[in-house]
């Protein structure tokens, strides 16, 4: 395939107009969009095409400040894991393939073969770490899903380091049923599935699907104390603000909300989630402490429920996110790992 490549400031008009495939949703037009607007950041976009056509594009992004307050993406506390000391100034940091949601991608035309977009998706990862190289700058993509690294690393002559960064779930929705589902697991994860689900009956709250909107102001307080027992410290407002932006950048109508709900009406348990396709992928998650049966307020919120949810909304994935590996493997979840990209 020939390819010619540039990169632009503004965000591409094929980017909303044509058709994409991505690794996760996050990587989704819509959402990367709305990086453009986002004032902390210099986002550039980097396109290829083949005979005029756009067939590819991936983002880039530099913090636009001296003082750099994120400690997930926090390149200076990263040196053993990308190999080599990161600038001390983050204005030439430069983010390939995406700068929050734990994820970093190229998206490339839904019509190509796997092979021309493995060759895109190397061709332009190799562009944007060889200009922001030259340039002075220190390039690195974090969270690279494993279904990219082989393509995203190839075209990386001058040399790279992988490193393994997180663990990342996915539940392949089988058949066209919940029942189809449980049919596929093997025999210890479906006994685990109906014990689960009769624990979570036995306790009287009632489970179900809201637009996630409406929801917002109940679930910021208990997102922000599941993140404390992390050791990461937020502000309601803050997570509120990241929802909202969230839902408006996925579009209200596919932003949603699994909730657990006790007898009074009270929110126990909830995950967002958003429909892209055919993946339904989990956002933020929020519980409440003093809840008698947390633990099966909390699966159902964050796996069953959504299972039957993507199987309404034909979806084929779920992607349940990074960490609690244990938890989503032994309800029949794949996991894989997510990987630091950077030049040696």
């Amino acid at each position: 395939m020939k390819l010619t490549i540039d990169t632009v400031d503004d965000v591409p008009a094929e980017l909303l107009s044509g058709q994409w495939r991505y690794s996760a949703a996050s990587l989704a037009p819509r959402r990367l969009c709305t990086t453009a607007a986002d004032a902390r950041w210099a986002t550039r976009w980097t396109v290829a095409r083949s005979a005029g056509q756009a067939v590819g594009i991936v983002s880039s992004h530099q913090p636009r400040a001296e003082r750099f307050i994120n400690d997930a993406y926090d390149l200076g506390a990263m040196s053993d894991s990308l190999g080599r000391e990161a600038p001390a100034d983050p204005r030439r940091w430069v983010f390939v393939g995406g700068c929050r949601d734990f994820t970093a991608g190229v998206v490339t035309g839904a019509g190509l073969s796997d092979e021309d977009s493995a060759e895109v998706r190397s061709a332009l990862a190799a562009h944007v770490f060889t200009e922001a190289e030259a340039a002075g700058d220190y390039p690195v993509a974090l969270h690279v899903r494993a279904s990219e690294v082989a393509a995203f690393t190839a075209g990386l002559t001058g040399g790279h380091r992988a490193c393994e960064l997180s663990d990342t779930a996915h539940l392949a929705l089988t058949g066209s049923t919940v029942d189809d589902y449980v049919a596929a697991l093997p025999k210890s994860q479906r006994e685990r599935f109906r014990r689960d689900r009769r624990k979570f009956d036995a306790l009287g709250y009632t489970a179900g699907f809201e637009p996630a909107g409406d929801v917002v102001a109940e679930a910021a307080p208990m997102i922000c104390a599941v993140k404390e027992k992390y050791g990461v410290v937020e502000h309601p407002r803050l997570v509120a603000y990241r929802l909202k932006e969230w839902a408006a950048a996925f579009g209200p109508e596919n932003c949603h909300a699994s909730v657990v709900r006790d007898s009074d009406g009270r929110l126990l348990a909830v995950s967002f989630l958003t429909v892209q396709g055919d993946i339904l992928e989990g956002y933020e998650i929020g519980m409440a402490d003093d809840v008698a049966g947390r633990e099966f307020a909390y699966l159902q919120a964050m796996i069953y429920a959504p299972i039957g949810f993507g199987y309404a909304n034909a979806c084929r994935t779920i992607d349940l996110g990074l960490d609690s590996s244990d938890v989503k493997q032994r309800r029949g979840a794949t996991i894989t790992k997510t990987w630091a990209i950077s030049l040696s």
